[in-house]
């Protein structure tokens, strides 16, 4: 995700296989909080505030991640990435497994994530997030702090959005 570019060097530096198998594919486990905005796919009956609801709801789960990065919450990560969840950047795959294991490690240190630009689209009950993620991270004392772009794509599974896939790519200024 925000990090995602970093998480795949921290995945390499844990040594973690970013090609490590995925989980069978099932229903995310419930979040009773996240289940109060979900609401079910557009239809003729839906109306522009549930569609705002919806939005809300992701651009919350977004700032949430970010919380939950830099607090280690296991909890909210558990939740947040669906089972078959899968995350990519110019360096590969990996799994929910590998993923929680290096953001949930002592090497990885997120001091401070700020996530801005958002855009949230949504397509009945999947919903692509992109926005700005600036950062200020260590992985074993050694500074990797930068700005990313990213890419989430949640699907609502059982009235919950839940993260299912991910980007990142590193945003550097103009000229290098």
């Amino acid at each position: 995700m925000k990090p995602a570019l970093l998480l795949v060097f921290v995945l390499l530096l844990c040594g973690c296989d970013p090609a490590d198998p995925q989980p069978p594919n099932g229903p995310a486990p419930s979040d009773a909080a996240a289940r109060g905005a979900a609401k079910e796919a557009p239809s003729p009956s839906r109306t522009p505030a549930d569609a705002a609801r919806d939005e809300a709801e992701l651009v919350r789960l977004e700032r949430d991640y970010a919380r939950a990065l830099m607090e280690k919450d296991r909890a909210f990560l558990m939740r947040f990435y669906a089972s078959d969840w899968r995350g990519g950047n110019w360096m590969g795959f990996w799994s929910k497994t590998t993923m929680l294991k290096s953001v949930l490690g002592a090497r990885y240190v997120v001091k401070r994530m700020d996530v801005r630009d958002l855009k949230v689209r949504l397509m009945g009950d999947v919903a692509i997030v992109q926005g700005v993620d600036e950062e200020v991270t260590s992985v074993d004392g050694r500074d990797t702090s930068g700005k990313w772009a990213f890419t989430d794509v949640f699907a609502r599974r059982d009235g919950i959005w839940v993260a299912v896939a991910s980007h990142t790519s590193e945003v550097r200024p103009t000229g290098e």
